[in-house]
């Protein structure tokens, strides 16, 4: 870890802030060594800590986007990665997701869902036509603090993002279009490779 990305990790555990986990910073930097992607979109920049993560591993010409709705990270983020020797590779974007990523084009080949986890089935649907061939998308904290696997009733105010989430579930696992591995570091992570469907 560089000494900007031990900074924003920092700061993240001080203001309890949800940036990624330990047992998922390997992960998630081995899947873009691995997969060499050169255009990236990441819902939920938070304070930017994984675009750091990823923008430290890219290659050649590869950039990313990024998206986050809340202003004041949003503002944060674009402080710490202003810092960062990778500024020309980066677009920031504040606002909603879903609405934002209907006038986005791609094609993307890799997509980072780390934003609210009710909304990630809505925005792989918005984003499929414009998934490059054999994309990657890697969604965090899919065992959502392992309320994916309760018993019984769950928490009111957890009800309907739960449900979403098992519906995105359902459409990661569908194995006419995606090639899913469930990875259960830290809260959970799905790893989906696009199917040549279209």
């Amino acid at each position: 870890m560089t000494k900007l990305s031990e900074e924003m990790k920092a700061y993240g555990a001080a203001h309890g802030l949800p940036v990624l986990r330990t047992e998922e910073v390997s992960l998630l930097q081995h899947l873009i060594r691995r997969t060499r992607p050169q255009r990236i979109l990441e819902i939920g920049t938070c304070i930017g800590y994984s675009a750091l993560l990823i923008l430290e591993c890219l290659q050649g010409e590869a950039s990313l986007t990024t998206i986050e709705l809340d202003e004041a990270r949003y503002e944060r983020a674009k402080s710490f990665l202003g810092r960062s020797p990778y500024i020309e590779k980066i677009t920031l974007l504040q606002g909603d997701a879903t609405e934002i990523i209907k006038d986005l084009s791609g094609p993307w080949d890799f997509v980072f869902l780390d934003g609210p986890k009710g909304q990630y089935g809505r925005q792989l649907k918005l984003l499929m036509p414009h998934l490059a061939a054999r994309a990657v998308i890697a969604a965090d904290n899919v065992r959502y603090h392992d309320m994916m696997y309760m018993d019984g009733e769950l928490p009111h105010k957890h009800r309907t993002a739960v449900r979403r989430l098992r519906e995105f579930l359902e459409l990661v696992g569908n194995k006419a279009l995606f090639e899913t591995v469930v990875f259960e570091n830290g809260d959970g992570m799905t790893v989906s490779r696009r199917k040549d469907w279209i």
